[in-house]
């Protein structure tokens, strides 16, 4: 299993659950997104982005 990292998004109201990888990291962070600590459990649930949500 690939290694994953948590953003969240520019507003702060949001976080996926990413890969780990440049290739898919860029365009999120490019678009201002920020790694943060993993979530506590009891926050609400952790989005996995699929690459074909990213934009759009």
């Amino acid at each position: 299993m690939a290694e994953m990292v948590f953003l969240r998004s520019p507003q702060g109201d949001e976080i996926k659950e990413i890969e780990a990888t440049a290739e898919k990291l860029s365009p999120w962070m490019s678009s201002g997104w920020h790694q943060v600590p993993a979530p506590a459990a009891a926050q609400k649930p952790v989005v996995v982005a699929e690459e074909e949500k990213q934009h759009g």
